[in-house]
């Protein structure tokens, strides 16, 4: 069990040289400490990866990714109907994954970047970055995969049409300005299209798994209100951790962590406190930056899916997606009334 749970039997996290802390005290103190740094070393240092940087240069890309998301907030009429469309056409047998989550999180992708369209073929290399995040675990082929798959992102970026008006017209008008490097230019899209697809994708499909089997819930989101999906969000929460290391000793609550220890830090429900909901969206200079476009389009989505399974809905065994990171699913039929 994992915050609650059923992603595996084991902890993903099982045989790293990670400390991960248990506590909801610890791991608060622990996303609001400057001496946990977000960068695990080596080469990743030096990326240009918003995701591994602190401090100053941190703030400076980060204003600039603010200003990208806040082109799709609130979340233009055109998108929401495009969601509301895509979702209200699935009838009898389908997946949630592929037919539901996938759709929904590439419409809104595609809508904050301004680039695209973002085909299959993009769309199985954008799942497979991991956003660099197996850096942490070390040197596995899985994470040269990940690599190989980021690279193929970054130059599909370089070389994309930027729609007027978009996220990437945006970002390139800040590298031209001194505002962004050259790396973080090729860096930055691709983790903003990952944290945008990425987590809506797996955040979406295991919502409606739940909702299939839970007719209350599908009567709360028929009903419509953010603060469903946000309670959901917590008790989801897509992305399982974060990932951090000590520049010096740290001492938490029930746990003291010596310089160059690396540190999981949960944003899901903990064991301490029963029925908690997590901290889907993180908190301090990490806390993600597009949670109100995150909660509109879930919103939007489950609202409509909700009405697709007003007559019932049967799921089929999932497949869950192993990774110490991410929860979410493979795959995730499930069977509605046909009328």
């Amino acid at each position: 069990m994992w915050f609650g749970v059923d992603m595996a039997a084991t902890d993903p996290l099982a045989g790293q040289d990670i400390t991960v802390l248990r506590t909801r005290d610890a791991c608060v103190r622990a996303l609001r400490d400057p001496a946990l740094g977000s960068n695990p070393g080596g080469p990743a240092a030096e990326s240009g990866n918003l995701l591994f940087s602190d401090g100053p240069e941190h703030a400076r890309v980060r204003a600039v990714v603010r200003e990208v998301i806040a082109r799709i907030e609130p979340l233009p009429g055109e998108v929401r109907r495009a969601i509301e469309d895509a979702v209200g056409a699935l009838s009898g047998e389908f997946d949630l994954v592929d037919d539901f989550a996938r759709p929904v999180a590439s419409l809104v992708t595609t809508a904050m970047l301004g680039a695209g369209p973002l085909d299959a073929r993009f769309l199985r290399d954008l799942e497979a970055t991991t956003a660099n995040l197996d850096v942490w675990f070390g040197g596995s082929g899985a994470a040269r995969g990940a690599e190989t798959a980021a690279l193929r992102v970054a130059m599909f970026f370089l070389r994309a049409e930027a729609v007027p008006g978009g996220g990437l017209e945006l970002l390139r008008a800040a590298r031209d300005a001194g505002r962004l490097t050259d790396d973080e230019l090729t860096l930055t899209p691709g983790v903003l299209a990952h944290a945008a697809y990425e987590n809506s994708r797996n955040f979406l499909a295991v919502a409606g798994l739940r909702m299939a089997g839970e007719p209350d819930l599908v009567a709360a989101l028929r009903a419509g209100g953010a603060a469903v999906v946000r309670r959901l969000a917590g008790e989801i929460c897509p992305t399982r951790v974060v990932l951090r290391r000590a520049l010096e000793p740290v001492t938490l609550p029930d746990v003291a962590i010596e310089a160059g220890a690396k540190v999981a830090v949960p944003l899901g429900p903990v064991a301490e406190v029963p029925g908690s909901a997590g901290a889907a969206f993180g908190l301090g200079r990490h806390a993600c930056p597009g949670s109100g476009v995150a909660i509109a389009e879930a919103e939007v989505a489950l609202r409509a899916l909700a009405q697709v399974f007003a007559d019932g809905a049967t799921p089929g065994p999932p497949q869950w997606r192993p990774h110490p990171a991410f929860h979410g699913l493979t795959h995730a039929p499930v069977t509605t009334p046909l009328v």
